[in-house]
């Protein structure tokens, strides 16, 4: 006659790892005690990930090569060039605008940032309606940072949010949980955009029935809270409903930015400068 424990041995076993699991859960997510184990799979799995991402880099480099697309130096140029293009169109303009260069110079004002660029590739793509990430081949080493502001060649992708010794993790804007401080390009009213779960709908929140916006606006960063420069294309205005008895109207937008369709992107890293009659210099140099 078989034993009764022996049937049950089974079901303790999954008890006993799912408890573990919980508890592991719940540690990481209130402590950072397993970053440094984290760090270390990674490490180990390295390999594997390079190994299973062998099959799609290769139908990549087939469907670039049947698609006559240009090499990747042409690509980065491209990027690099409407990187520059950006900048002395929107954040150039809007801060000589704004700004007084005698008076600055004059009280010292506060130090202005000023963005480089790095061309990542992505390796991964997690478009599941509750997460939005991609991840790519660039980590520790790299100088990557949480936070760090991620664009195309379009406008904002998203931000950092994990980053490991060969890779790092980027949330995208379209995520449910991700919220992006923005403006009205034509008229500068500040907002808030939100994700919704789809890679092609944002959220336009918290604006009075009176707000300044239409079909059409281009929302673009804002500059609060520190993680993204401001003047960068983030979405187009797609609807705006007014509703009775409604103290907020409905606004949606479109992303800007090929979230879905990219295969490389571009990271801002931020150095301060401490001259600032130079940097404007520099700037007006770039515009011209």
């Amino acid at each position: 006659m078989a034993s009764p424990f022996r049937k049950n041995s089974g079901w303790s076993q999954f008890a006993l790892v799912f408890v573990i699991s919980v508890v592991m859960m719940i540690v990481d997510s209130r402590t950072s005690w397993l970053n440094g184990p984290r760090n270390v799979v990674s490490v180990a799995l390295s390999p594997i990930q390079s190994l299973a991402s062998i099959p799609s880099a290769i139908g990549r480099y087939f469907t670039s090569s049947l698609s006559a697309e240009p090499d990747l130096q042409i690509s980065y140029d491209n990027l690099r060039n409407e990187y520059f293009k950006l900048k002395s169109e929107s954040l150039l303009l809007r801060t000589l605008q704004e700004e007084n260069r005698d008076l600055r110079a004059l009280l010292a004002a506060s130090e202005r940032l000023k963005e480089k660029i790095t061309l990542a590739e992505l390796m991964d793509v997690n478009l599941d309606r509750d997460n939005h990430r991609v991840s790519v081949g660039l980590g520790i080493g790299d100088g990557v940072y949480i936070g760090q502001a991620v664009i195309d060649d379009q406008g904002v992708i998203g931000q950092v949010t994990e980053v490991m010794p060969f890779s790092s993790i980027i949330v995208l804007i379209t995520d449910p949980g991700h919220a992006l401080p923005v403006q009205i390009e034509r008229n500068g009213l500040r907002t808030v955009v939100h994700g919704t779960g789809s890679v092609s709908l944002l959220r336009v929140p918290f604006l009075n029935q009176n707000s300044d916006i239409v079909v059409g606006d281009v929302l673009i960063s804002s500059g609060m809270g520190g993680r993204f420069p401001n003047g960068y294309p983030v979405a187009t205005v797609t609807d705006v409903k007014i509703v009775e008895d409604e103290a907020f109207i409905r606004v949606t937008a479109d992303p800007i930015a090929k979230l879905d369709r990219s295969n490389h992107v571009l990271l801002l890293s931020r150095q301060a400068q401490t001259d600032a009659e130079k940097r404007v210099e520099e700037l007006i140099g770039e515009s011209n």
